[in-house]
């Protein structure tokens, strides 16, 4: 009968190490691919929020849409990072419902290219159509409520406080259109 070698080499502790550093390397190379920056041209540094809430209200699908209390989901079915956002779109609707302000969905058209960076984005209007929020759903990988700007920006509208922001440096799971 053979006796079996138990004892751990030079050798195992090499693939051991080996196998680790490929793993990791692999981790990172495939997380980094998928961060985007959510405004990679740079369409909205510096833009003043009347001048967006303006651009905004000349695309075709909101052209006839009061803006009041408002917040607009900006997605596109082509984009794998849509299905990433769901349930955290799911929750700011209920969250928004419950605050009092209407829901409009809009899949980009063409005449959003010009304006909207990138998708999943959300635009977030107060009572007199002023911008409160306009920019993605959250940081990260999964556009998770974790590191969510939007839950933030209507509990701080139901204190009465205006953010007036519009985030556009940030890297996340995003398709740049």
């Amino acid at each position: 009968m053979l006796a079996s070698n138990k004892q751990i080499t030079r050798y195992h502790y090499a693939v051991f190490v080996l196998w680790l550093v490929l793993t990791l390397a692999a981790a990172v190379y495939f997380i980094t691919g998928r961060l985007l920056p959510f405004d990679p041209n740079r369409k909205l540094l510096g833009q003043d929020s009347s001048v967006v809430i303006e651009q905004l209200k000349e695309i075709s699908a909101l052209k006839n849409i009061n803006l009041s209390n408002t917040i607009v989901h900006f997605t596109s079915h082509e984009c794998a990072c849509t299905q990433y956002s769901k349930d955290h779109k799911r929750a700011i609707n209920k969250q928004a419902k419950s605050a009092g302000f209407d829901v409009v969905n809009i899949n980009i058209p063409a005449d959003l290219f010009t304006i909207i960076p990138s998708t999943p984005a959300i635009l977030i209007t107060g009572g007199v159509e002023e911008l409160l929020y306009f920019g993605p759903y959250s940081a990260g990988l999964a556009c998770s409520e974790s590191n969510g700007y939007v839950e933030t920006v209507l509990k701080n509208y139901a204190q009465g406080f205006n953010s007036d922001l519009v985030i556009s440096d940030i890297k996340g799971c995003y398709c740049n259109i």
